[in-house]
Order: structure tokens, then sequence, then C-alpha cells
């Protein structure tokens, strides 16, 4: 009797919050890249992927006011399209009640810690336990408060180092999670990557050769917004910008300081891609620039987590170009995506690595770009598995999601300990060393 009242109350609670998005639909649409990019400045795009003969397959969703319309336009265009979701406020109220059976039966065998990763925990839930963490394992592990949220939650910031970060002949990885608040499943993959280096300690060589950083949740009021109110929302909820009382937000993929604010339809408040009013206006992006600059002399790798798509993307997302290390770019990323797709489900796609613009479309201010153009040799937007559930992948597939992800990223971790990327970072910095003199020079 209690299991069932809990699960009626569990389903109270879901049949409550997804309103906004009742009837709306989902559609895969596929059609020539061009038509299908103008379309991303106009629609919810979920994701895209490059097909075959200059072709871009997207997910689109569809309200019933609109519907109608855009199905024309579609068939104009000769832009094929095929219902993939019924209701989406359905779909959401599923979830709910799959994240929260999931909680329930997670902490009734779960000892020794506060939370883990069967399922998706909230930001207050995801801090005590990083906190907790730091009181075990204060040798190797150490929290930093790292600041406000525009609403005023804290954000952290996992430094993991043997030395204290005092070994200036070791690389430093750093990886993000949650830029993105409507992509759930990347936090899990963070806090995974923790827990194999700090508490199970799998890999001895990762630990002691390499220093981490590591930002479990960067975008906390988006996050929890998606869990009160909104379940497909991106953006921060910052309020900064003209429009912003109607349109709150900044994407936070677009507010870094690479070719920001050349692209038109980047500077639309109430579109989900609208970059901000300058460059690193928004006090999570600015932290995360904090610590990639703190750590630029030995940066060796950069990773963005994100969802969903089963990519390795690398720069230049602006102009379609490679950098100059784009064959160690590409080599790097080729390992890890080989290790993650050897333990992937057999429904998974496989991964796929390269140019961000070739791979999917042409962006600006993303954080990969900023990172690889401030000296950071190896760097990746990591696009995760969504299967078939986009954004709302069950509960059921965060473990297997963060372990073969953590498969991947130790495979990579591991070429960045050798010799040849060591003298990568260090010509990298002898670069930005001597390309900052020049500019100096001419102020």
């Amino acid at each position: 009797m209690v299991r069932l009242f809990y699960f009626l109350a569990l389903l109270a609670l879901a049949q409550g919050r997804h309103e906004i998005y009742e009837g709306h639909q989902l559609y895969q649409i596929s059609g020539l890249a061009p038509e299908i990019q103008i379309l991303d400045a106009k629609l919810d795009l979920l994701s895209t992927r490059t097909q075959q003969e200059g072709k871009l397959q997207a997910l689109v969703r569809l309200s019933p006011e609109v519907k109608e319309s855009w199905l024309h336009y579609f068939e104009e265009r000769q832009i094929s399209y095929n219902k993939v979701v019924e209701n989406l406020a359905e779909a959401f109220r599923q979830e709910d009640v799959q994240v929260q059976a999931a909680k329930a039966a997670a902490a009734a065998k779960r000892s020794g810690r506060t939370i883990g990763w069967e399922t998706y925990y909230r930001h207050q839930e995801i801090n005590d336990h990083l906190d907790e963490l730091a009181s075990q394992y204060p040798d190797v592990l150490t929290v930093v408060n790292g600041g406000l949220s525009y609403e005023g939650r804290q954000i952290k910031v996992v430094r993991i180092s043997t030395t204290a970060f005092q070994d200036s002949t070791k690389p430093v990885i750093v990886i993000d999670a949650m830029v993105h608040s409507r992509e759930w499943v990347t936090t899990p993959v963070a806090l995974y990557i923790i827990n194999q280096l700090v508490v199970d300690t799998v890999d001895r060589q990762l630990l002691e050769d390499i220093d981490w950083v590591i930002i479990p949740m960067a975008n906390p009021d988006g996050y929890e917004y998606t869990h009160e109110t909104d379940r497909l929302w991106r953006k921060t909820r910052s309020r900064n910008h003209t429009g912003s009382d109607e349109c709150p937000g900044i994407d936070g993929n677009r507010n870094f300081d690479h070719y920001w604010g050349t692209v038109a339809a980047n500077a639309d408040p109430c579109s989900i891609i609208f970059e901000g009013p300058e460059p690193f206006s928004e006090a999570e992006i600015r932290l995360i620039r904090d610590v990639v600059e703190e750590n630029l002399d030995r940066a060796a790798m950069y990773i963005s987590l994100h969802s969903y798509g089963n990519m390795f993307l690398y720069a230049w997302g602006n102009n379609g170009s490679a950098p100059d290390n784009g064959d160690d770019l590409q080599h790097v990323g080729d390992t890890m995506a080989t290790t993650i797709d050897a333990l992937a489900l057999d429904k998974a796609d496989p991964y796929i690595v390269g140019n961000a613009a070739q791979v999917l479309y042409y962006t600006t201010g993303t954080s990969r770009d900023w990172t690889r153009s401030v000296g950071v040799p190896i760097t990746y937007t990591l696009e995760l598995p969504g299967y078939e559930y986009m954004f709302e992948v069950p509960p059921t597939y965060v473990d297997q999601i963060v372990k073969e992800t953590w498969a991947g990223i130790a495979a990579g971790a591991h070429l960045v300990r050798s010799a040849g990327f060591s003298v990568l970072v260090s010509f990298e910095m002898l670069l930005v060393a001597v390309g900052l003199v020049l500019l100096n020079s001419r102020i």
C-alpha cells in the first residue's frame, strides 16, 4: 500500500509539470544542409547529424499551432519528415516517474555515498556529494566554490591531484558538464570520472601523472529550471540583456570570445542560440574561462560534455578548417571513439570524429574553439549518446553511458601522458607567449 501511494504521488507530481508541451510532437527531418541550417534560427533543432550527399538530419519540435504550416514548408522544400514522438508532455511525465523511482530504488540499496549514477540528482544533492568526497579524500581531491550562478547557486570546481597542482611537469585535463541545462546525462558522466579517479582509482597512472579539473554542474540555474518548469530549457537564466524580460538566458556555448558577434542569428535574445550581449557575459561561462586560464600553462586537453549525438567535435567550428594540429585532434578523438564503440550497446550509433562545421554546422563562440584558440592543444565538444530518447535518456541507460565514456576519456588521457603531447603543450604555450609579446608591443 505504501509503495502504491508513493507511485501515485509521483504520478500526480509528473502530471502537473509539462503542460507547456502538451500536444507538441517531435519530427525527424532530413534535407540538404543549407535548408536544415536555415531552420536552426527558426525552430528548436534538438539535434543534427550529417548524412551522405550533403544532407543533414535533425529533430524538430512542432507545437499544435504551427505543425501544419511547417509540414507544408518541409514538403515544399523536399525536406523529408517522420514523426517520432506523439506527445512530448507525456514523454516527460514518464521520465519524471522513472527518475524518481530509480532514485528510491538506489537509495534503498546504496551504502557509503550520498548519490551515484543510477539516475539524475538535483543541484544541491550533487554539491553535497562533492563536499562529502572532499572530506573523505583530502589528499587528492579539493572542492572549490568556484563562484555563484546568476540566481546565486554555488558552482563547484573539483581539483584532483596527488601533488596539490605543484608539479609543473604534469599535464592538466579540464572537463565541464551541464553547460546546456537540458542535457542531463552529462553530469553523471563527470561524477563517474571523479569516482574512477579518486574513489575506485582504477588506473593509478591517470591519477598520479595527470592533474584534473572538473566542473560537474556548470549551469545550475538552467538545470533546476528544467526540473521545475521547462524540461527542454537550454540556456542560463540571466536577465542582463535587452529583451530579457520576455526571453531570459544565454546559450553558454555561444558566449565564449571566439568569433563572437559574427552571426546575426545568434543576436536574437529569443533564440535558443542567443550569444549574449557581450563575450563572457555569463557568470557561469566566466568561471569556465577562469579555470582554463588558471591552468593554461599545463592544460593539455579540454572536453565539454554535451548531449546528444555520439560525436567528438573539434575546431574550427566557425569556418570548417582544422587547426595546425588537426591530425592530432583526429587521432586522439578516433582513439576515444573507438574505445567507446567497443563497449557500446548494439543499438548505439558509432561515434563520429571530425571538424564541428563539417560534421554538424558552423558555430561561433563555443568553448571548444575558444580553448583551442588560447592554447589548449586538444579540445573537443563531446556529444554523448541519446539513443532514441534524445535528451531524456532513461535512468536505466545512465550506467552504460558513464562507463563507456570513462573508458574513452581514459584512453585519451593516456595519450596526453605521452611525451609527444608534453612537447605539443610546450610548443603551443610558446606560440601563445610569443603572440602575447607581439600584441603587447603594439599597444
